[in-house]
């Protein structure tokens, strides 16, 4: 009777590790937040404690990873499947890419420019007209690719 619930559980983990959402949320989850802290030097922190620059990391990476599960369902929308990361086009990977640049351009210039919820370090390079930083848009255009082929990776 054990085995056959830890067969159970077994299949029932095995389901769960093939659901592309949670493995988006995963790999984006390790990959961003290894970006958000070495981004770090070209964003002023509104305190020197270890603890709150930390917390704004966290923080800064679970919305980063709202955003690549957004996107990812975006394309999955259009995509009429949810498992397009197996198969993904030049269409495909472009748009995903495309909803994680212009939420952050959206996301850069409401909080930098608008609300003042954080601030740019004079080492930030800033496209100009729009004063974004360029380390946010470089982030979104490296990583999805990257992790549309770590969770295709994962999931073939």
């Amino acid at each position: 009777m054990k085995k056959d619930l830890k067969n159970m559980n077994i299949k029932r983990m095995n389901k769960l590790s093939s659901l592309p959402e949670l493995n988006i949320v995963f790999f984006s989850f390790l990959l961003n937040f290894a970006w958000e802290v070495l981004q770090t030097p070209f964003f002023h922190d509104i305190s020197d404690k270890i603890n709150t620059i930390v917390w704004y990391r966290f923080h800064c990476t679970v919305g980063d990873v709202m955003i690549s599960l957004g996107s990812f369902w975006l394309v999955a929308l259009i995509s009429k499947t949810r498992t397009w990361l197996l198969n993904p086009t030049k269409a495909r990977l472009l748009l995903f890419v495309a909803f994680g640049v212009s939420y952050t351009i959206f996301s850069e210039i409401k909080n930098v420019s608008l609300n003042k919820l954080w601030a740019y370090s004079d080492i930030m390079p800033v496209i100009p007209y729009i004063d974004v930083g360029v380390i946010p848009i470089i982030q979104w255009i490296i990583l999805p690719p990257l992790l549309v082929f770590i969770v295709r990776r994962q999931l073939s």
